[in-house]
């Protein structure tokens, strides 16, 4: 499997599973949350500007919506 594929079905595991959370266990979601800022960051980190423009536009997610799970990796979710 390719790069560009692996962090496809990665983050649409991701999305999947807070999708699944929203509204039954705010810590888990949170920590999910985080989870997918960082798998962000690595993709980020792994693919071109065009794979990462096409990755996004795969799941569907804007700029800002992107930016806003890497922006989760500064925040610690409160027990």
């Amino acid at each position: 499997m390719n790069t560009f594929t692996t962090w496809k079905a990665i983050l649409l595991n991701d999305l999947r599973t807070l999708k699944q959370l929203e509204g039954l266990d705010e810590v888990r979601y949170a920590f999910k949350q985080q989870e997918i800022g960082q798998h962000c960051c690595q993709a980020g980190e792994n693919l071109t500007n065009t794979e990462l423009a096409l990755l996004k536009k795969k799941l569907h997610l804007t700029e800002e919506q992107w930016r806003a799970y890497i922006s989760r990796l500064l925040f610690t979710p409160a027990e």
